[in-house]
């Protein structure tokens, strides 16, 4: 499948089946995070693998955005390897003072992981609505790690169905600008 095929075909997953996640293709998953590019090679995502039956009740008791998945990875970055910007003056509201690129290398690493998923024919639900406080506390994080986002990951139940709004997209016109 091709990357566009590929993007048009995944969807955001909330109901999934109990079917386990093999190994070999969580390997797969996490391998697409660890090659993902970050800012000077950085590297500074840290990523929780929750699938154990303890961790599994542990974040589907701190928030419903788990979606009882058979695997939910915790995508969190390191603040003291993150990249930094000092010369970016933008960014004065960082409470380092200067651009962290860790939120956005988090990003990319989590959206390669995504759609490594879709291909390997997982679904997945990339979460954010959640009170993180409850999440670090459940997880005793560490304060140099920062929570970005839950990636649910399992196969979809057999009712499981794209949002309505899935195929929703504005026109490139509204979104691109050619200067």
């Amino acid at each position: 499948m091709d990357f566009l095929e590929l993007s048009k075909e995944r969807y955001s997953v909330r109901k999934f089946s109990s079917q386990k996640v093999e190994d070999e293709k969580l390997e797969k998953i996490l391998q697409a995070g660890r090659l993902a590019p970050t800012a000077k090679n950085s590297q500074s995502h840290r990523i929780f693998v929750l699938k154990s039956p303890d961790a599994l009740k542990k974040i589907n008791a701190a928030t419903p955005m788990a979606f009882n998945a058979p695997v939910v990875l915790m995508v969190c970055y390191d603040t003291d390897e993150s990249y930094k910007n000092a010369a970016d003056t933008a960014y004065k509201y960082f409470p380092c003072g200067q651009y962290d690129g860790g939120e956005v290398d988090a990003a990319i690493v989590t959206t390669a992981m995504m759609f490594q998923a879709t291909e390997l024919g997982l679904g997945s639900l990339w979460a954010r609505g959640y009170d993180a406080q409850k999440i670090i506390d459940a997880f005793d994080l560490p304060k140099n790690l920062h929570l970005v986002c839950l990636l649910d990951i399992g196969y979809p139940a057999s009712d499981c169905e794209p949002s309505p709004r899935h195929s929703d997209r504005k026109p490139l016109d509204e979104t691109v600008k050619y200067l």
